[in-house]
């Protein structure tokens, strides 16, 4: 079984500046600046509250994944988990029934590191980041 270790929860919504003065209320404070990811079509930040941490993201367009979400309410959509070798991990979670939603690509907001989306057979977004001590932008 590859190593997974929990790096945050992943929150939609409509307005990123509402959404961080809301969790400022929380005690989060802001981790990186706000980013654009085109590929994804989102644009997003993380924030922390002591060891926990989250990633708030926008959609960039009309076609963006996160409209769905929004639309039906959703805003809690995805955990991510880090992992050494994506490809590995992907396999192993498809052996346990999980589906590839979203194949490895490389993503703006890890520094160009791959990601993969996948989801459990309880209908559980998954994001896989790969490497290990995960620099944010």
């Amino acid at each position: 079984m590859p190593l997974l270790n929990f790096h945050h929860i992943g929150l939609a919504c409509k307005d990123i500046e509402k959404e961080i003065e809301c969790h400022k209320i929380l005690g989060y404070e802001i981790e990186t600046p706000i980013f654009i990811d085109p590929f994804q079509k989102v644009k997003g930040i993380f924030l922390t509250n002591n060891n926990f941490r989250i990633e708030i993201l926008a959609p960039l367009s009309n076609g963006s994944p996160l409209i769905s979400y929004l639309t039906r309410g959703i805003k809690m959509y995805h955990q991510c988990y880090s992992c050494k070798d994506i490809d590995k991990t992907i396999r192993y979670l498809e052996g346990q029934g999980a589906k590839l939603l979203s194949p490895p690509v490389s993503a703006v907001a890890f520094n160009n590191r791959k990601i993969a989306f996948l989801i459990l057979k309880t209908k559980m977004l998954i994001e896989l980041v790969e490497g290990e001590g995960i620099l944010l932008k």
